[in-house]
């Protein structure tokens, strides 16, 4: 019989929270611990007992992990403490599921040399999701570090970008989905990176019939500068004057910075004869499977993305999505019928896209289903994400 290779995952917070990070491992996670031999180290300070008990093939850890900014607090030390349990676990291969650039050089150097070691990228490290890219890479980081309104980024960035050209050059970062491995090749055309094959992280709706609407539109995100809530108020007015009355609004998700705290609290503090809110806050799985279920058309006004998870899942209740002309929907959704886009920052031409899909949502909705069902099951997820690992895994034994 074959031997499982044995895998060990590591990746911040709880994997059973609905971070974007950590939505393809606990999506996969069924099927590929029927592979694969299975650790996992979560950097939180407790574990979710009730999500653990569901998968007791797979062996979990917690390590409490603190950050001083973008720094990753006493790294020696956190370090140290990752390795022991690497050794105890004695892996094929540790990927780190989130790119902290801390804990990508420091674990590189850590134990690069005793055990094969990758790191996912979720956006471009020191930039995010630039809209407009230019060749340079250092004079985009530059550009993006001057914008940064907290000073711990900016010397963060200023401080660390320049080591990026010889990690993207070291077999060592996985992109993890289409629209980073565009800007891996744009700004560095001959680099060394692997890639995940992309897969969306949620199942299609399996319902015969249509909901009732209860809500015209749904926002929802992990909301931050660029996510696009600063928009929804005058969007939404907007809306409310073409399709000539008040419209109804679900929006789920939270503020995880001052700037975006505010403008939600705008958004949400005062009575509107254009639109009536009902706000959910962080959603759960449940939660989120009956809003989306009940809403018309999800509207996401976003630049600061690669791969949204909260567009996969609304187009998997078969929603139309109307967005932003921007990469990440160059890459990934430029095809499908049910994903409209307005010119960057034209609130009317957004509004003009939303009220268009909303009206002909009982034509276009079949297009969000049939784009998840094309992108493959947990299983398929699983086999792709397994076969990438042995990969790096040989080719790490080739250059020993």
């Amino acid at each position: 019989m074959k031997k499982k290779r044995k895998l060990f995952f590591i990746h911040l917070g709880k994997l059973s929270s609905n971070s974007g990070h950590t939505a393809r491992l606990r999506y996969e996670l069924k099927d590929i611990s029927k592979m694969a031999d299975i650790s996992i180290l979560s950097l939180t300070d407790e574990l979710d007992q009730s999500f653990i008990n569901k998968y007791p093939d797979v062996n979990f850890y917690a390590l409490p992990i603190k950050f001083d900014g973008w720094k990753v607090d006493n790294l020696a030390h956190t370090l140290e403490r990752i390795n022991k349990r690497i050794k105890f676990c004695n892996p094929d291969i540790v990927i780190l599921c989130i790119e902290v650039w801390d804990l990508i050089l420091g674990l590189q150097k850590k134990i690069s040399d005793e055990v094969v070691f990758c790191a996912i990228c979720h956006a471009m490290p020191f930039l995010g999701s630039p809209l407009n890219p230019v060749k340079s890479f250092e004079s985009d980081v530059r550009k993006f570090a001057n914008k940064q309104s907290l000073k711990y980024r900016k010397d963060y960035i200023v401080k660390h970008y320049k080591e990026f050209p010889k990690i993207i050059n070291s077999s060592l970062l996985v992109a993890n989905n289409a629209t980073v491995s565009f800007y891996f090749k744009h700004y560095f055309p001959k680099s060394l990176f692997w890639e995940q094959v992309p897969h969306v992280t949620v199942d299609p709706l399996q319902t015969s019939k249509p909901l009732n609407i209860d809500y015209d539109f749904c926002y929802m995100a992990r909301m931050e500068k660029g996510k696009g809530v600063e928009y929804l108020k005058d969007l939404f007015r907007k809306i409310s004057i073409r399709l000539d009355r008040k419209i109804r609004v679900a929006i789920m998700g939270r503020a995880d910075d001052e700037y975006s705290e505010k403008e939600l609290g705008r958004l949400l503090e005062n009575e509107s004869k254009f639109f009536s809110i009902r706000f959910f806050g962080w959603a759960d799985d449940k939660t989120k499977a009956e809003v989306l279920g009940k809403s018309g058309c999800f509207i996401y006004p976003s630049i600061y993305d690669t791969f949204p998870t909260v567009v996969n899942e609304a187009m998997a209740h078969g929603l139309p999505v109307a967005m932003w002309d921007n990469i990440f929907y160059k890459v990934n959704y430029f095809d499908i019928k049910s994903v409209s886009v307005a010119a960057p920052f034209n609130v009317e031409h957004l509004a003009s896209v939303a009220v268009n899909l909303f009206k002909r949502k009982s034509v276009v909705s079949r297009y969000s289903i049939e784009y998840i069902k094309k992108k493959g099951g947990s299983k398929t997820v699983a086999k792709d994400d397994l076969m990438l690992f042995n990969e790096i895994i040989k080719n790490y034994e080739r250059n020993k």
